[in-house]
């Protein structure tokens, strides 16, 4: 594991803005939204396995699960998960066979304080319309929090709206939502609430969360 000190980590903000910079709040893939995908990392030391599932949206009936092995190049620094993560879940996505329109991932898209959370870095490098989806905020505030089953309430950074606070249908803790790349603010909130089973976290990501849990004891059990 790299080492990490105050200029390596400066270079790596250089990097996020310029990201930032690219990215696209708008929507750019075609409706109306049929397949989504998600995607979540399980760890094992060094050792990190990425699940992405494609699923339809009506249903939430999966269509494909793929899995990836690989190594974090960095340890966990706040605001810095998408150099962390990022990268592996790029190379996963090579290995999807099934179209599907958005990716939602374990992270902040434009609610980060550089604006470029792990759901931006992987839309811009992918070409991926993204979607954040976190059980913390990381920047920025809520003036008000949601109190009933699919109530939202906006994530104010600087004045701007970069996301959404949104409570889930079983009434558990809000989770928190914006756009990576490629998808508007609007639509990152239809699909989260549309994305959104039984379960305080989103289909999409559970469903990821569980096919990586299941990835790494299947290596364990090796």
């Amino acid at each position: 594991m790299a080492e990490f000190n105050e200029k390596l980590i400066e270079r790596l903000r250089k990097v996020q803005r310029t990201i930032a910079l690219k990215a696209v709040i708008e929507d750019r893939f075609e409706k109306p939204i049929c397949r989504i995908a998600g995607a979540d990392i399980a760890y094992n030391g060094l050792n990190a396995y990425v699940a992405v599932v494609v699923l339809k949206l009506s249903d939430f009936r999966v269509i494909e699960k793929v899995a990836y092995r690989g190594k974090a190049a960095i340890p966990y620094i706040p605001s810095l998960l998408c150099f962390r993560e990022g990268p592996l879940i790029l190379r996963a996505l090579r290995n999807v066979r099934e179209e599907f329109q958005v990716l939602m991932v374990g992270g902040h898209g434009i609610a980060h304080p550089f604006k470029c959370g792990l759901a931006t870095y992987v839309g811009v490098l992918s070409g991926r319309p993204s979607i954040g989806v976190s059980r913390r905020l990381l920047a920025g505030c809520t003036c008000e929090a949601p109190k009933g089953p699919l109530e939202h309430k906006p994530i104010l950074l600087n004045g701007e709206v970069v996301g959404y606070c949104l409570k889930p249908r079983n009434r558990a803790n809000p989770v928190y939502v914006s756009p990576g790349s490629f998808i508007s603010l609007e639509t990152t909130l239809e699909v989260s609430i549309r994305s959104l089973g039984y379960y305080r976290i989103p289909e999409p990501l559970r469903l990821a969360h569980l096919a990586a849990n299941d990835a790494k004891k299947l290596h364990v059990f090796e």
